[in-house]
């Protein structure tokens, strides 16, 4: 089965009636999933930009639905303890039934971490928390009482209740750059890894054998390893729609439009049937969440289009 998502970024200016609206148009046009991004703000100068705290709004988003399923792309494990976040989680699950998807990173703004003072660890460690955490938010979600003495965090007789409603509880591993230490540890811990947000088939393709390759040695079973796919999208109605509209786009930032087109390479920026087809190319690759991030306030108007002319098709 294949699931389809729309990505909110509240770091980009999301009020909460501008994300009721495109929750609630999700759930009525057949997408399964909303998912939003853990960003406090956009840049140093986005003062006039609302950025919805990603926590707070999954809850609304939930709260605004009855069915849609409602994940994080993806929490940054150093902006909160990780056994705080498993409550929180815990917390939200409850909240909306069973229909929270948890994923989790390692963070990687480093703008954003300066402004709110909070420490910017190196690559290695950040990882090296994440793998702890992962750990800890499986131990509260399942033990009565947790203990945990790591490096970086350490746990004594904690409680944690209610646990999740769903049993078990997936957590979603996410990266950008899909390196051979961020896929090992998703081999190791993840339940599911989610790729974002550009690769060329035949890269995504390598990154997909490769987590195969990591999971044998891991003696894990591939497909227990659920695969997603965070992509900027754009849908065109026509060929010369697309053609018009990358013309502008060029034209605006330098670019010829071979170059507009290389950069897209990797993005669902095409026709609708253009689209069709890479979406069937990436299920063939074992993809089996698809999460879009349309043009911002543009999202409704393209889940109306995917929704009537591409969804019927796969």
């Amino acid at each position: 089965m294949s699931y389809y998502g729309v990505q909110i970024e509240p770091q980009f200016g999301y009020s909460f009636d501008q994300i009721k609206e495109i929750v609630q148009n999700a759930e009525k046009l057949g997408f399964t999933h909303a998912w939003f991004s853990d960003h406090f703000m956009l840049n140093a100068d986005a003062t006039n930009l609302e950025s919805q705290e990603c926590i707070i709004a999954m809850m609304a988003a939930a709260s605004y639905t009855t069915k849609l399923r409602i994940g994080s792309l993806v929490l940054c494990n150093n902006y909160r303890y990780p056994s705080v976040l498993a409550k929180q989680i815990a917390s939200l699950d409850n909240y909306s039934n069973g229909r929270i998807d948890f994923g989790f990173g390692a963070g990687w703004k480093e703008l954003e971490y300066k402004a709110y003072g909070i420490p910017f660890p190196s690559v290695k460690e950040r990882l090296g928390m994440l793998e702890e955490a992962i750990q800890i938010i499986r131990k509260l979600w399942a033990e009565d009482k947790v203990n945990f003495e790591g490096k970086y965090y350490h746990l004594k007789e904690a409680i944690s209740f209610p646990k999740p409603v769903q049993k078990p509880m997936k957590i979603w591993v996410g990266t950008m750059y899909a390196k051979i230490k961020m896929l090992t540890l998703a081999s190791k811990y993840a339940d599911g890894i989610n790729l974002a947000w550009a690769y060329p088939l035949e890269v995504f393709e390598e990154k997909m054998n490769l987590l195969d390759e990591l999971c044998e040695k891991n003696d894990r079973k591939s497909d227990s390893l659920l695969r997603s796919y965070g992509i900027w999208t754009r849908i065109y109605e026509s060929e010369e729609e697309k053609i018009k509209i990358w013309k502008e786009i060029a034209e605006k930032r330098g670019f010829t439009l071979e170059e507009l087109e290389k950069r897209y390479e990797g993005a669902m920026h095409g026709t609708i049937e253009e689209i069709t087809s890479k979406i069937k190319e990436y299920r063939k690759l074992g993809v089996s969440h698809f999460i879009f991030m349309f043009p911002g306030n543009q999202e409704i108007e393209q889940m109306k289009l995917f929704s009537k002319e591409i969804l019927p098709k796969l």
